[in-house]
């Protein structure tokens, strides 16, 4: 539970019952380019000046509905400090301060002023559109619009939550922290904290600023994910949203049995779209 709290803090400021009948709809398809070389996961928040929107796990920028993204900008909301909605559902309006994704009120994690720029965390709605600059981001604060832009919704965007220098949030079996000093075993399964995975399949429908399922059936992504640790491939037995959640997505996956001791390599991929690079220790 120390490792779930630690998460809600990392989203909410980024420095990361069902109700209706609303529905995740396919649509078509528009994917951020497979990396032709690998990057490490270290890209950082944007300067101070005209807000941007970003993959909040990666910082790259662009959305994909469903998962969690950060604006960052310049007089976006008059908050001093930081704000935590600690709500489920999400409220769409928090310290007098609304996102709108195309229109689609967004659900809120929290509100922060760190490093000189504003930072507003949110859950990009399921029905936001795909494609280049397709989804308009607009930012009210108590009722002025303070930004207004486009930009790239991605299909799936998959980012992979790290903390300390690129170190991959993943929890162990006896549910601690992955790190320097609580190195994952070979053979252990482990679950790795996401973003960005795209469709999912859920019954009954998820709806935006819900927590998803905490009991079977969840919510499971559409297409398949593998986790890729020092070059060679886990074996993965879920992958969809972190129970309980809104937006976060986890993988469940076995450290191999033949790992290699020492600060690994890893990413997620699926056949459209792949994640940045970030470290595992191992045993």
């Amino acid at each position: 539970m120390k490792l779930l709290a630690t998460m809600v803090a990392l989203l909410s400021v980024c420095v990361s019952s069902f109700a209706g009948e609303k529905s995740v709809e396919l649509k078509s398809p528009f994917y951020r380019p497979h990396y032709n070389a690998r990057k490490a996961n270290t890209a950082k928040p944007h300067d101070v000046g005209d807000a941007v929107i970003v993959n909040a796990a990666s910082y790259e920028p662009g959305i994909s509905p469903g998962g969690l993204a950060t604006i960052f900008g310049d007089d976006l909301t008059t908050v001093t400090g930081v704000v935590y909605a600690y709500a489920n559902p999400l409220p769409d309006e928090l310290a007098d301060v609304q996102v709108f994704v195309s229109g689609i009120p967004a659900p809120i994690y929290g509100i922060a002023y760190a490093g000189g720029q504003d930072q507003i965390s949110i859950q990009v709605p399921y029905d936001a559109p795909t494609g280049h600059n397709a989804a308009e981001i607009q930012v009210v604060d108590n009722g002025t619009t303070v930004a207004d832009f486009f930009t790239d919704s991605f299909t799936e965007d998959p980012g992979i939550f790290t903390y300390d220098d690129n170190i991959a949030i993943a929890e162990a079996s006896d549910f601690s922290l992955i790190g320097l000093d609580n190195p994952a075993i070979p053979g252990e399964a482990l679950v790795l904290y996401v973003t960005g995975l795209g469709p999912l399949s859920s019954d009954p429908p998820l709806v935006d600023g819900y927590g998803s399922p905490t009991s079977a059936p969840f919510a499971t992504t559409v297409d398949p994910f593998e986790v890729i640790l020092d070059n060679e491939e886990c074996d993965v037995f879920f992958s969809g949203l972190a129970p309980g959640f809104v937006g976060l997505y986890q993988i469940n996956f076995y450290v191999p049995a033949d790992a290699a001791s020492g600060n690994l390599q890893i990413y997620i991929q699926s056949t459209y779209a792949n994640s940045g690079i970030a470290m595992l220790p191992v045993q």
